[in-house]
């Protein structure tokens, strides 16, 4: 156990390239070119020797995952150079699970192969959907025999922990369309897959374009009936629905996101990535340029060059709410006897009010003798109500 009182810890990397955004897309993503591309991989490894420096951070690493973007952009030689600087700082537990994100038309096989003999030992591909025209809607940049071939390439190379991204709720998607894409995905077989419903986000192309007209989206009868046939057809296929958006075959669950959940203290790396460590939460700048300037040159006397955009620490009140509202997205849901072990405090006689409101509504289960509190299927329907109430 370190200073910040935790034996656990994960590392995020966001690589904050792509080829061209999405137009549903509002994460912190751009286009650059090869010579800013590869500035920004040094001043990464900078900021990653900073923090492994640090002796508060020198336990093992649970997970570490690049994120982004789309880090594949920067090739498998810049992925494999930032993991080498990782394991000089930083020491990675045998177990660890090391993930990258991918667009299939960012990599070949042979870049799988070095990634994989390198350490990688999990993928998550961007493929949102098996319909040409519904990728070309999207704006990704590849198609549905593109993703084919870098999901065979992926299982030559070895990765036996894949997952795929789909998302429903499409402009213009109808249940049917959804269905294929979601037939097809199964059929390959991946160990886990991550099924999300459209959101239009502010500043998107696709919120300028639908969120005065919902009428070309589907309503909401036909968005529920999308999101129960996930869940069916994936329980029948054999994928456990570990948390709202996320169903794996048993041992497969993403160690990594589950430690968001289980509020496993997390370093957050690169531009704009989040941290959170000892009860406090921060951000960095979300400049590149300024990114670029603060770490492209320190050494082993720098202090802390960069710029933080949130720097918090939590009430314990805060950290009461989080252990529930985080780990209730979990389908297991949280520990009683956790709750109290972390905070002294019997989680009744804080929460009784909203547990027994939400018990009396069908939304909640609490279950004294098996130590655990979890929504029900309804409850997971309209989680963000539950979660409200938590805040």
């Amino acid at each position: 156990m370190n200073k910040n009182g935790c034996n656990e810890m994960e590392l995020y990397i966001h690589i904050p390239f792509c080829v061209q955004k999405c137009k549903y897309c509002d994460f912190l993503s751009m286009a650059a070119d090869e010579a800013t591309k590869e500035r920004y991989v040094e001043a990464l490894m900078n900021e990653i020797a900073f923090y492994g420096r640090q002796e508060e951070w020198e336990q093992g690493l649970e997970t570490v995952y690049f994120g982004g973007g789309t880090p594949t952009v920067i090739g498998s030689r810049n992925l494999i150079r930032i993991l080498d600087c990782v394991r000089s700082y930083f020491r990675i537990k045998e177990e660890c699970e090391i993930t990258i994100e991918l667009n299939p038309a960012t990599i070949d096989g042979e870049g799988l192969k070095e990634l994989r003999l390198n350490g990688v030992n999990r993928l998550s591909i961007g493929l949102q959907s098996a319909r040409n025209e519904e990728l070309k809607l999207l704006g990704r940049i590849h198609s549905y025999e593109e993703f084919l071939k870098a999901f065979r390439e992926a299982r030559i190379a070895g990765f036996k922990n894949v997952n795929v991204d789909l998302i429903s709720s499409l402009p213009g998607q109808r249940v049917e369309d959804y269905k294929e894409s979601l037939q097809k995905v199964i059929w390959l077989g991946p160990e886990h897959i991550s099924a999300y419903s459209l959101i239009l986000e502010e500043g998107t192309p696709f919120y300028d374009s639908y969120v005065n007209h919902p009428e070309l989206l589907p309503d909401e009868d036909t968005d529920r009936e999308m999101y129960h046939l996930t869940k069916e057809m994936l329980k029948a296929a054999g994928y456990d629905r570990y948390e709202i958006s996320n169903y794996a075959k048993s041992g497969f669950e993403s160690k990594h996101n589950s430690g968001y959940w289980k509020r496993v203290p997390y370093l957050g790396t690169g531009l704009g990535a989040s941290s959170f460590i000892g009860g406090k939460r921060w951000k960095n700048g979300t400049n590149l340029k300024e990114y670029l300037r603060n770490w492209e040159k320190i050494n082993e006397n720098t202090v802390f060059p960069g710029r933080l955009e949130e720097f918090y620490t939590l009430s314990r009140r805060d950290e009461m709410a989080e252990y529930l509202y985080l780990g209730l997205r979990m389908s297991r849901g949280v520990s009683i006897k956790g709750f109290e072990r972390c905070f002294g405090k019997d989680l009744f006689d804080v929460y009784g009010k909203e547990i027994a409101k939400f018990k009396k509504e069908g939304l909640l289960v609490a279950d004294e003798e098996k130590d655990r509190i979890y929504l029900t299927d309804f409850g997971m329907d309209v989680s963000n109500y539950v979660f409200e109430r938590f805040v």
